[in-house]
C-alpha cells in the first residue's frame, strides 16, 4: 500500500513539473516587499549617514528581514503540505540558496574585518545574483536573466566605482530595489502563466 501511495506521489510531482516546468512557492508579493525594504534601507541611509559598519548593519538587516519574509511564505505554503513531495521541492528551493547565503555571511564578515567595506556592495550582487541562477530550475526562465543583471551589476561596481562612491545609498537601493521589482514581476506574470494552464488543463 505504501508503495503505491510513493508512487502515486512520483508520478504526480513528475506530471506537475512536467506541466509548470517551476516552483510555484516563490510568490511576486514577497519578493516586491524585498524590494519596498530596500528603497526603505536607502532612504535610511540618506536619513542616518551611517559609517561604514553601520552601512554594513542597515544593509544586512534589510536583507534578513527580506529573506525571512520569503522564507515564511515557503514555509507556510509548502511546510505543512501533506504531500511529502511538496514539502521535498520546497526544501530543494531554499537548499539551492545555501551556498550563496554562507558566501556571503564569510565574506562580508572577512571584508569588515579586513576594512574592505567598499567590496560589499558590488559582492553582495555578484552573490545574490548567483543565487538567482542557483535557483533558476525552481523560478521561471526569465529569473535567469535577471540573475545574469545582477552579476553584471556587481561586477561593474567591484571594477568602476571608487570607494566614496560604491557606499553611497542610492547604488544599493537601486541595484536591490529595481532587482526585486523585475523579479517579483517575472514571477507574477509566471504564476498567471502557470494559473491559466492549470485552469485550461481542469475544462479538458
Amino acid at each position: 500500500m505504501n508503495e503505491q501511495l510513493l508512487r502515486g506521489d512520483l508520478f504526480e510531482i513528475r506530471r506537475a513539473l512536467a506541466r509548470s516546468g517551476t516552483f510555484d512557492g516563490y510568490r511576486a508579493a514577497p519578493v516586491a516587499v524585498s524590494g519596498v525594504l530596500a528603497l526603505i534601507a536607502g532612504a535610511l541611509q540618506r536619513l542616518w549617514q551611517p559609517e561604514p559598519l553601520g552601512f554594513v548593519a542597515l544593509w544586512t538587516a534589510a536583507a534578513v528581514v527580506g529573506f525571512g519574509i520569503n522564507v515564511a511564505v515557503v514555509a507556510r505554503s509548502y511546510g505543512a503540505s501533506p504531500r511529502h513531495w511538496e514539502r521535498s521541492l520546497a526544501f530543494a528551493a531554499l537548499l539551492d540558496l545555501i551556498p550563496a547565503i554562507v558566501a556571503g555571511a564569510l565574506l562580508t564578515l572577512a571584508l569588515v574585518l579586513t576594512r574592505r567595506i567598499d567590496l560589499l556592495p558590488g559582492l553582495w550582487m555578484v552573490l545574490f545574483g548567483t543565487g538567482v541562477m542557483a535557483s533558476r530550475r525552481h523560478v521561471p526562465r526569465a529569473c535567469a536573466w535577471i540573475g545574469v543583471a545582477y552579476l553584471l551589476a556587481g561586477t561593474v561596481t567591484l571594477v568602476v566605482l571608487p570607494g566614496a562612491v560604491v557606499l553611497r545609498a542610492d547604488v544599493m537601493a537601486g541595484a536591490f530595489g529595481l532587482g526585486q521589482f523585475l523579479l517579483a514581476l517575472v514571477l507574477s506574470r509566471g504564476g498567471a502563466a502557470a494559473a491559466r494552464g492549470g485552469l485550461e488543463e481542469a475544462r479538458r
